[in-house]
């Protein structure tokens, strides 16, 4: 009998334990497909924040810290010819991108202001530093209607191509997607650094991303 008893009280304990953990929020994370805002700035009682929006589940909002957001290698691209593509990279080489339209099979990645109030607007976004595998450029760009490319942010250091400060800032309540573009296969570190330009003009903390390609 009392064998059973303790074996009991182990079994109630292990599956207490497992309980606990299956229940508790995970402290890292692998984002892989779906809707994620990555630069998901928000503003409350008098602080500005940068951390990652998911929307399954809903308006989860995940610190940066700990979470990988990830490109399989199937995302490759070919750049294509022309000089508006330039500081993208060379015509016909293979950049992984996470693109700015939704593909189920792969990141859908944007920029989210509307916790932002008006009065606190636009939002000056900077890159402050990339850490990247040999060879591997970050670049952030949308394309219009006509397939043009604009670029927002890019590490490339050809002439003429790095951005490190969003050009015209981010106007406050925008919801918005671009390219998400790498050079190479490997671990990237992005920092980024976001401040109000309306109001008191509030920073926020610097706050690194890993996106791993491959």
């Amino acid at each position: 009998m009392r064998l059973t008893k303790r074996l009991l009280a182990v079994i109630v304990a292990v599956t207490a334990a497992v309980t606990g953990l299956a229940a508790a929020p995970a402290s890292a994370a692998t984002i892989e497909t779906g809707h994620v805002d990555v630069l998901d700035i928000d503003y409350a009682n008098g602080a500005l924040t940068l951390d990652i929006r998911t929307y399954n589940p809903a308006n989860d909002d995940l610190s940066p810290v700990g979470t990988t957001l990830r490109l399989p290698s199937s995302s490759a691209i070919t750049v294509p010819t022309g000089s508006a593509w330039n500081c993208l990279g060379a015509a016909g080489s293979t950049v992984y991108v996470a693109p700015q339209a939704e593909n189920a099979n792969l990141l859908w990645a944007g920029w989210n202001t509307q916790d932002v109030p008006a009065d606190q607007g636009p939002i000056k976004m900077e890159l402050v530093s990339v850490s990247a595998p040999a060879g591997g450029r970050f670049t952030l760009y949308t394309t219009n209607a006509f397939g043009t490319p604009t670029y927002r942010l890019n590490s490339n250091t050809a002439a003429g191509c790095p951005i490190s400060v969003w050009p015209g800032n981010i106007s406050a309540g925008t919801h918005a997607h671009g390219n998400w573009a790498f050079s190479a296969l490997g671990i990237y570190t992005l920092t980024f650094k976001a401040t109000t330009q309306g109001g008191s003009g509030v920073a926020s903390p610097t706050v690194s991303y890993t996106v791993q390609v491959g």
